[in-house]
């Protein structure tokens, strides 16, 4: 693990990994399924594919690993609640300064 994530482009962050891993997140609006109630989503990008889906509702997170993930094996599901973690805690320091 050891996730590093920093704010990249505006409403879309950078997650580098010690090891020279690294993986984008964007604000998503392609996944309806995912995508309720006006919750915030996220999808999470590694080696061009798609691999992770991050959907923000009240104080939580729910992060949903997608088939692509499983072509990745050097990112598992504990990286990817670690990436979430930093999501949140990016959005709620940017949110709190508006």
């Amino acid at each position: 693990m050891k996730w590093t994530v920093k704010e990249w482009i505006p409403e879309g962050y950078q997650a580098r990994r010690t090891g020279a891993l690294t993986a984008y997140i964007y604000r998503s609006f392609r996944w309806p399924d995912f995508y309720r109630g006006g919750a915030p989503a996220y999808e999470v990008r590694y080696g061009r594919a798609a691999i992770a889906l991050i959907r923000f509702e009240g104080k939580g997170a729910t992060v949903r690993a997608l088939e692509a993930a499983a072509a990745f094996p050097e990112i598992g599901d504990l990286d990817l609640v670690e990436i979430a973690l930093w999501v949140s805690k990016l959005r709620s320091a940017s949110l709190g300064l508006n």
